[in-house]
Order: structure tokens, then sequence, then C-alpha cells
């Protein structure tokens, strides 16, 4: 098999609890790599190890790991035994793949088990010694071009090249369920990842002005489908009609309807969130961005719900959402053309709405 070691980030810092969220990122690495064949994933302590079969293309495997949260690194590696002959042998192979004598490199030994003889700056000097004499390549302790890490566990010894930086935050599911209120735009598919990068469970209510075979071909559901993907994790969308909201404000022209309007989904997407024992709601708000996003919009807003509202893109501008939302590729989806209820309320918003005109407008609705 091929092998690939993963070094976890911030769950290393939990206590007592950390063998948990070990085992879920054991498990949701496991279902990631689900489809490519014979698959192994062992933890042991600091650290893990994926083996793949050696048919499975490199790229595929590095590409599905660097989406999955909880991971700080992980490297292609050859895994050898406890010995020295076995450790200079891969170490040359994999010197040679890389570097030539216009390529400066350093070997960096990390000797995690202690009952290995041999000191990790000796192994440093011999394996060095071995790659200058098979390579002609300059040594640079400062700056190389190309680092050779050789860590030392008690299990074996694992040689790579090069490391892949992975994603960070929790493994998904260590940090409860949320409740994503998903529109057709860009900021609530980026406020989903960003929950699912702590840790969140996530399930999405989205509400619409299509009929029933539009919305279930609408850009809306790839757009959840594009957000959980790469964590082939379940998840559930509610698609819910925003016509009842209409017809009940016919004949009630106001300029806090929008946020009589938002108040409606909050209400609506907190029931669903006690149904799916959700323990919180997430929005796309950035403060400030529309009328329904001013501070007071946003504290009157909240009101609505006892259950907490998590704004993850409160303090982003624009286009440092625009740069995460193509990095996670829901942008192209979002920009395309859709019908937003919320687009379709008072044309001059209220943006300092006061709760009792709030309350004695929805005091006149159904």
């Amino acid at each position: 098999m091929q092998y690939f070691l993963v070094h976890y980030g911030e769950l290393g810092l939990k206590g007592l609890n950390r063998p948990d969220f070990e085992k879920r990122l054991t498990h949701n690495m496991w279902v990631a790599l689900d489809g490519l064949g014979e698959r192994k994933v062992k933890r042991f302590r600091g650290y893990m190890l994926v083996g793949v079969g050696e048919t499975v293309p490199t790229v595929e495997v590095e590409r599905r790991l660097a989406a999955i949260f909880g991971i700080a690194y992980f490297a292609p590696v050859l895994k050898v035994a406890q010995e020295m002959a076995a450790i200079r042998e891969a170490a040359l192979r994999l010197a040679r793949e890389v570097l030539t004598a216009e390529t400066s490199f350093a070997v960096n030994t990390r000797r995690a088990d202690k009952s290995f003889p041999v000191h990790s700056m000796e192994v440093n000097r011999v394996v060095g010694a071995d790659i200058v004499a098979a390579t002609g390549s300059p040594v640079n302790l400062g700056a190389p071009d190309v680092t050779l890490d050789i860590q030392i566990y008690r299990d074996g010894v694992y040689v790579f090249n090069h490391r892949v930086t992975g994603a960070g935050g929790l493994p998904v599911g260590t940090g409860g369920r949320v409740m994503t209120l998903l529109s057709g735009g860009i900021d609530s598919p980026v406020a989903a990842h960003l929950l699912m990068k702590r840790g969140c469970l996530v399930d999405f209510v989205h509400l619409h002005l299509l009929r029933d075979n539009e919305v279930r071909n609408s850009k809306v559901i790839e757009l959840a489908r594009t957000v959980l993907g790469p964590h082939r994790l379940p998840a559930n969308l509610y698609l819910a009609p925003a016509h009842p909201f209409q017809l009940a404000m016919l004949g009630h022209d106001s300029r806090v309807e929008l946020v009589v309007f938002r108040r409606f989904i909050l209400r609506l997407a907190a029931k669903l969130a006690r149904r799916r024992k959700a323990l919180a709601l997430v929005t796309g708000d950035n403060l400030g961005q529309v009328a329904s996003q001013t501070l007071k919009n946003l504290q009157v807003t909240g009101l609505a719900v006892e259950i907490p509202v998590l704004r993850p893109l409160i303090s982003f501008d624009k286009q440092e959402i625009i740069t995460l939302a193509k990095k996670i590729g829901t942008y192209e989806l979002s920009i395309q053309p859709y019908k937003d209820p919320c687009a379709l309320q008072a044309k001059n918003p209220a943006t300092w709405a006061r709760l009792d005109e709030v309350l004695a407008l929805e005091e006149r609705l159904d």
C-alpha cells in the first residue's frame, strides 16, 4: 500500500476528551476516502496513518484529505523499519526524486520514540552525507529548497520529502448540529462551510418563490451539495415556500417588512432546528452589508427566537467572502440569476427598525 502520515492541529490541545476528537477525525477520513478501493486509517498517539492501494492516484488522495477539517498537515510517506540501513535507503530514494546538484536540502529528524538508539542529530548527519555523496546537492540548514523529514515512532519510521497543508479546524461532528439559513447568494454557503470547520454538522433551510419542480432542479440544491461534498456526510435540506408570507403582507405596506420577513424565517428555522435537535441557527449576515444587516436590524431580528443565531461572516468584507466562496467552489453557482424572496420586500427598507413597529405589524398579520 501507499501511506500518508496525518498530523492534527487544534484538537491536540484537547484534554481528556481528545480521543473522542481523534476517533471522529479517523471516521471522517475513512468516509472521505470511500470509493478508492481498499483503505486503512489507523490512530496513534499524536498522529494518524492512512493507507490506500498502490494503484490509487496520489493526487486524488491528497485532494480529499486536504478538505478534511481537523488536519494540520499530511504527507505521502515511505514507511520503514526502525533500522538505520532502511532509513538511509528510503531517504536516498526520495532524495533522488527531487534533488539535483543545484537544489539545496536539509534533513529534519524527529525521534518521538526515544528508545531508538541513534539520536536525531546523528541521523541528520549520516543521511545528509549519503545524499550529498549520491546527488551532489548542497546542504542549506537555514532556507533549503527541499526538506527531507524523518519521523521515528514506536510502530515504524516515516520518511517524506514534502508535506501538504491541511484544512485546520475541528473534525466535523464534534461540535453539535446547526441549522443554516441557505439563500441563493454568496454568503450563506460560506457561513455553513465555516461552521463545519468548527466541527458542526449542518442542515439547511431555504425559502423560495418557485414551483416544486423548479426548486427541486434549482441551484440551491447544488449549493448544499457543494458545501457538503468534500466531507461526504449526510444532511437535510428543507425547501419552504415563501408565498404564504407574501400573501399575508398584501395590504400592509411597511418599511419594516424585510425585518418582519427575516423574523418569520428565523421562527421557521427554529422549529426545524428543534426537530433535528440542532443547537443553533446559522446565517450569512455581514454587518452593514445591506439594510437588513445593520446592527439594530440584526438585534431586532434575533429577538424573534430564543435559540442562538450564529453569524460567522459578521466582520468579513465582501471580497474576503468572495475569495472563500471561490476556494470552496460555490461562487459560480451563487452568482447565477435567482429569484430571492428577500429582494422582493419593501423597496426602501428601514435600516433602523423599531421593535414596537415590528411587533405592531406582526400583530396585524395572520
